[in-house]
């Protein structure tokens, strides 16, 4: 996986939080009514759907680019041992309140060598 891949995935999971990320993770569908982001999401299958109707996509529910959106959706759907081993690793390094100090553009990372914390 390059930089830019990691920090697009990085915006994700940062978007989502380690508690949403992490119940994302139960998930065990592929389809927008119970995928990953339905379930990290809500918690609950359809409700994404729900929600979708009314702002047209799951971006604008979830308030990512679009970007971040597909990368997460294709690294679930086609890797979806590397996208769990993935978040696990940002898991571990992640669950502390505190905000990254990394330098960011458009919330994404500026450097991305790895998911460590600093500070």
């Amino acid at each position: 996986m390059n930089a830019k891949e990691k920090a697009v995935l990085t915006a994700g999971f940062e978007a989502l939080g380690p508690e949403r990320l992490t119940r994302g993770l139960k998930a065990t569908g592929h389809k927008w009514n119970d995928c990953f982001w339905a379930i990290a999401t809500y918690g609950e299958p359809d409700a994404l759907l729900r929600q979708m109707r009314k702002e047209h996509s799951v971006g604008a529910v979830i308030g990512v680019p679009v970007e971040v959106v597909k990368a997460v959706v294709r690294l679930w759907d086609d890797e979806e041992q590397t996208f769990r081993a993935l978040a696990a690793e940002w898991l571990e390094l992640n669950r502390g309140g505190e905000g990254r100090s990394e330098p960011r553009l458009g919330g994404l990372l500026i450097s991305t060598s790895n998911w460590s914390r600093t500070g």
